[in-house]
């Protein structure tokens, strides 16, 4: 101990004699360098500096007035004014139901001449000078390609073959039909608006281009959202898109050879040159990478060797498309269509370049395509109804397209309504377009304001579109909704957030609700994930992921469970209730979260949250259990899903699985006699013996072997060490977590039980 004192001297003598040695080596060069600068021959003394502390103020104001209009000082206020705008708006929208999206082109179109240099020259001059706005543009337009790439990898292949003949007719409808439809108002409006700055051809066919587009990544958002994504309906749709993205992206490379060409004649060699890099796309490169795609499946693998090589040929991709006039954007949208079509690889490389193109620089294309977007432009009754009838013909052309095709091709009125409303959103990928065609001075500034405006109107009417969809067809939405609670009526919905949680639930439910004398109950597993924006690609192999522990215990156990995989903006008890009512379930059992846990990272967990919390004060910390606090837990959730539900509700306390031994069952009163049959079907599933608490006095005469009853009093820390399961009545709990809070660390597994007699479900025998 005198040892470690003596070094520890040694070491805080050490130091302070180094830091007087460092102090007086920059007092010495201060003031031997003040001198010698004095001495130097014609040298002036800058005034700032004669000027004591406030000439340096003065010269520390210029150097930041300097950085401030510096390229790189200029580019970081921004990124960081374009983040901040375009989180909050999208936000707004995300809360009223619209895509993200929406409201970061909303936020590009706020920062730019349209309202804040109208409202505000000064503060746009100051933060969006024209000579910066060249920098903004070219970081977007590299966050595009990286974009493109991503949406090239959420389109599968192999999806569009599944439903080929329907998803080429459908999708060639709604492209074709809307293409010819905007031939003609290109020929009725170039000779007012276009004939000055770019020829007939290139403005007609980009207008027409601009009326097919169908926003891909917006579309499967949506049909995430309103958990379409296994149906019929929904892949039909997802497959139409893809299959006419692909189609679109072809034709508009076709159209950009002859816009940068000229003529027909002139762009042959273009053409050839595209058939020539398709060849080497899908005939070389999608085999190649279908083989990697077999061995590289996991992060290990694939390494910064592989990632790097993929970069290049990204960028070598991009440059071929650019060199032929068919844009860098094409390119590598064609590289992410050919990547290996394993879902693994595929979410690696998702996670390498999604967040950053998504996050960061897709808001930076939007203010760039912002600032080109002047509303002012619209400054007559004749051009706003211009814009009313390109968006006419837009949404005639695409809807109208597409539910004719729906219908041919054998869907009913409904779903055919429902394709085309689908593929009536154009998003973002109609305003990558609508770039190109600016960039090559084909579209002139007002009928590109016109088109954005466009743009926007037909993807923001998409979810009130598909509401009206419902409310004209409800009573086949009705018919749909009753024949989704008959077959679930009975079932049991288990819900659970991380993945191991989903087995423990399953093994949880056999032991309290399979009747060996009965069927098995139909179980139906939902795991839910928060935030809707993930891919299609992160979905499946978070849904692999998180059903892969529940699916094992299935296979154990021989219970056959269906999985439903949901995602959603709000919390998750939300989309539960939502769930649990619209399926029509007599059951619902989740887990009691990580407060009450016994594992060692939960409880770590949980102290760093307590410590952060104290230190944040009345700042809460938004998590999805962050409303549940430990003593608190199960009744506040209970409360929720008992009064929201209308079914049977059980939570799930956790703390290890143990056969044999003793099962407590907690009643309040005579009403909870309900629970008795899940009692008895817990204790003779695990091979254990039944207690119960108090006296119920209507089958007190009939106590099988293995059943005692016990006095009333609640129960103690020391006699609940002695039982390895607890069912609480949700009656019971409500007290028993207000009187005895101490108790609820030593709790055993648990589930806290509401039972409700219009739903009945097995073990039926006994429960009835």
């Amino acid at each position: 101990m005198e040892r470690q004192r003596t070094d520890k001297r040694k070491l805080s003598i050490f130091y302070i004699s180094l830091l007087v040695l460092f102090l007086f080596g920059l007092w010495f060069v201060g003031m031997k360098g003040g001198e010698m600068q004095s001495t130097i021959v014609g040298h002036a003394v800058e005034p700032e500096a004669q000027g004591g502390l406030s000439g340096a103020f003065s010269a520390f104001g210029t150097s930041v007035r300097h950085h401030f209009t510096g390229t790189i000082g200029m580019l970081l206020l921004q990124i960081i004014v374009i983040l901040t705008v375009a989180r909050i708006v999208a936000w707004l929208f995300g809360k009223i139901g619209q895509p993200t999206v929406i409201g970061e082109i909303v936020a590009g179109i706020l920062l730019g001449p349209s309202l804040l240099g109208a409202l505000w020259p000064e503060a746009y001059q100051t933060v969006f000078p024209r000579e910066s706005l060249g920098n903004l543009e070219l970081l977007s337009q590299f966050g595009l390609i990286l974009f493109m790439f991503v949406i090239g990898m959420e389109l599968n292949i192999k999806d569009i073959q599944a439903r080929f003949r329907q998803s080429l007719v459908i999708s060639h409808a709604g492209i074709f039909i809307p293409f010819l439809l905007g031939l003609s108002i290109a020929y009725v409006t170039y000779r007012e608006y276009a004939a000055s700055t770019t020829s007939f051809l290139p403005y007609a066919l980009f207008i027409g281009i601009s009326m097919s587009i169908t926003a891909f990544p917006v579309l499967a958002r949506i049909i995430q959202e309103r958990q379409m994504g296994k149906s019929h309906l929904g892949m039909l749709s997802l497959s139409t898109a893809a299959a006419g993205d692909i189609s679109a992206w072809l034709m508009l490379a076709g159209v950009m050879a002859i816009t940068q060409s000229g003529s027909f004649l002139s762009a042959i060699y273009n053409f050839l040159f595209l058939i020539l890099y398709l060849l080497v796309i899908f005939g070389l490169i999608r085999p190649f990478f279908k083989m990697i795609g077999k061995l590289y499946d996991n992060q290990e693998v694939v390494g910064k060797t592989m990632i790097g090589f993929i970069f290049v040929l990204l960028l070598a991709s991009a440059y071929a498309t650019e060199l032929l006039s068919m844009h860098a954007l094409f390119g590598a949208f064609m590289l992410g269509l050919v990547m290996p079509e394993n879902f693994k690889f595929r979410k690696i490389l998702t996670e390498k370049v999604e967040d950053v193109s998504l996050a960061l620089f897709l808001p930076l294309f939007f203010v760039s395509s912002g600032l080109q977007t002047k509303l002012g432009l619209l400054d007559s009754p004749t051009l706003w109804l211009l814009t009313g009838a390109f968006t006419l013909v837009a949404i005639v052309g695409k809807l109208g397209g597409t539910y004719v095709a729906a219908r041919i091709c054998g869907e009913g009125k409904k779903a055919s309504l429902y394709l085309g409303a689908f593929m009536n959103t154009r998003g973002l990928m109609e305003l990558v377009v609508l770039a190109i065609g600016r960039e090559l001075g084909v579209l002139p500034p007002v009928i590109f304001t016109i088109l954005v405006m466009m743009t926007l109107i037909t993807t923001f009417m998409t979810t009130p579109l598909l509401r009206l969809i419902d409310l004209l067809f409800r009573r086949e939405t009705r018919r749909e909704f009753e024949a989704l609670q008959e077959a679930n009526m009975g079932g049991v919905l288990l819900s659970f957030g991380r993945a191991s949680s989903g087995a423990h639930l399953l093994h949880a439910t056999d032991l309290l609700l399979n009747n060996k004398e009965e069927e098995k109950p139909f179980v139906t597993a939902l795991h839910i994930t928060v935030g809707a924006e993930t891919n299609l690609t992160a979905s499946e192999v978070y849904e692999e992921r998180a059903f892969a522990p529940i699916r094992e215990e299935s296979n154990r156990r021989q219970l056959p469970i269906r999985t439903l995989h949901h995602h959603t903006f709000e919390h998750p008890e939300a989309e539960v209730v939502r769930t649990v009512n619209a399926g029509g379930y007599s059951f619902l059992l989740v887990g009691a979260g990580i407060n009450l846990s016994d594992r060692k990272s939960d409880k770590e967990l949980l102290h760093f949250r307590r410590k952060l919390q104290r230190k944040l004060g009345p700042i809460s910390i938004a998590t999805p259990e962050s409303w549940l606090n430990a003593h608190e837990l199960l009744r506040d959730k209970m409360h929720y899903f008992v009064e929201e539900t209308a079914c049977s509700v059980g939570v799930f306390i956790d703390r290890g699985f143990k056969k044999g031994g003793k099962v407590l069952l907690l009643t309040e009163n005579q009403e909870d006699v309900a629970l008795l049959p899940y009692a008895r079907a817990l204790a003779r599933n695990n091979g254990s013996m039944l207690d119960v608490l108090p006296e119920l006095q209507p089958v007190s005469a009939d106590w099988q072997a293995g059943e005692q009853q016990l006095p009333a009093g609640l129960p103690s820390t020391v006699s609940l060490g002695d039982y390895h399961f607890m069912i609480v009545s949700y009656r019971y709990w409500m007290r028993f977590a207000q009187d005895c809070p101490s108790v609820l660390e030593h709790l055993p597994s648990t589930i806290v039980l509401h039972h409700r007699n219009d739903r009945p479900l097995a073990p039926k025998a006994e429960a009835e």
